[in-house]
């Protein structure tokens, strides 16, 4: 009885160990797949890559890849793995010494860059502008699953406007489609007897609001300076009761907001952007009948870094310069003067004019460094002089 009572003990012994371990591997199971998150729930895609939209840029700019938007559902610290086309960025320009790792195509350009940070500043190399290449984000988990996305970094020169397409059609030598073409040039010409320029910010989440309209009415104040004698139009400044239902104060391309200069009876588009993924703040001006040949523009460097040393009144001595650029083209001899024209492209000439005294000191000095050390020869004696008594 006594032995059987032991085999029975050793069995329940035996039962109990494993049904413990049991137990313990059912709770660690458990463990485990809560602490992975809802990765193991339906639907769920695993890690999200985002690299961001579509660059335009410089030939051989910089550029800030930006995956903030990337995510993974089970909390751990992300890696960015940047995969760059053949030909975009070199070796030399860049130092990622800090990040990760790298990885190179021979010794001239780079194939990708492996980080923790979610923003990465690029020096791109030189190429054409048209040249379109590709950048693909790598992320994964810490179980493995990864996910992938591409941008295309497209290289342009802001200084050269579209070309217009080419009119190939035959125009048949017919009075009466001479008389209706006669008619319909008369009609674009009568359009375009506008009067008036309009400002628009293509600006939107890049600086605040408040910042927007100060460089709106810095463009404004320097466009009144240098002698525009027209109207000058700021969407804030309009009555949106009267204005036409077809009005759009939140254009973001040239098509748009020459639709909406054509409503104000316009002349002229003066638009201004900064630059996407780039240190870049541009500045246009063109008719809005023609918005794909710009008259004049001009390009403002590092304004984010002026931004964040100075504020947004650093930019005020550059905006205004550009403006005083784009706007001295003869253009605008109809709206600006002779005078005001002359003074914006001679504007040190007309400084050292407004403080004579220095100028005649100037004036003074070259004359002492550069004029001959003549001596006056004294007029000829007439004959006979002096005469005889």
């Amino acid at each position: 009885m006594h032995y059987k009572n032991n085999i029975l003990f050793l069995i329940v012994s035996v039962a109990n160990y494993y049904m413990i371990r049991v137990f313990l591997l059912s709770i660690f199971f458990i463990r485990l797949v809560y602490g992975q998150g809802d990765l193991f729930i339906s639907g769920n895609s695993g890690p999200v890559a985002d690299a961001g939209r579509d660059i335009k840029t410089l030939s051989k700019g910089s550029i800030f890849l930006d995956g903030s938007r990337s995510y993974v559902t089970d909390g751990s610290t992300i890696k960015y793995q940047w995969i760059f086309a053949p030909g975009l960025v070199l070796n030399s320009d860049n130092d990622f010494s800090q990040e990760i790792s790298t990885k190179a195509f021979g010794d001239k350009y780079l194939r990708s860059v492996t980080t923790y940070n979610d923003v990465l500043d690029v020096k791109l190399a030189d190429n054409t502008p048209g040249t379109k290449l590709e950048v693909i984000l790598k992320i994964k988990d810490r179980i493995g699953f990864e996910d992938m996305d591409t941008l295309i970094v497209e290289y342009f020169d802001p200084t050269i406007p579209k070309e217009d397409p080419i009119d190939t059609l035959i125009i048949p030598n017919d009075s009466l489609f001479l008389a209706i073409a006669d008619t319909v040039t008369d009609t674009i010409v009568a359009q375009n007897m506008g009067t008036g320029i309009l400002i628009q910010s293509y600006a939107s989440e890049e600086i605040p609001k408040m910042d927007i309209e100060i460089i709106n009415s810095i463009i404004f104040n320097q466009v009144q300076n240098v002698g525009f004698n027209s109207k000058i139009y700021l969407n804030k400044n309009l009555n949106k009761v009267s204005l036409s239902e077809e009005y759009n104060f939140f254009c973001k391309d040239d098509e748009c907001v020459s639709k909406n200069a054509g409503i104000l009876n316009a002349k002229y588009v003066l638009v201004w952007e900064f630059a996407e993924s780039e240190d870049l703040f541009y500045i246009r001006v063109f008719d809005p009948m023609n918005y794909n040949k710009w008259i004049a523009s001009d390009i403002v460097n590092d304004p984010y870094k002026i931004l964040s040393e100075s504020g947004i009144y650093g930019l005020d001595p550059l905006v205004r310069a550009s403006v005083t650029k784009i706007m001295s083209v003869k253009n605008f001899k109809d709206e600006i003067s002779v005078l005001n024209r002359f003074k914006m492209k001679n504007e040190t000439l007309v400084e050292w004019g407004k403080y004579p005294i220095w100028a005649g000191i100037t004036y003074l000095i070259l004359e002492k460094v550069f004029a001959q050390d003549t001596k006056e020869t004294l007029p000829k004696e007439p004959p006979g002089f002096p005469h005889d008594q």
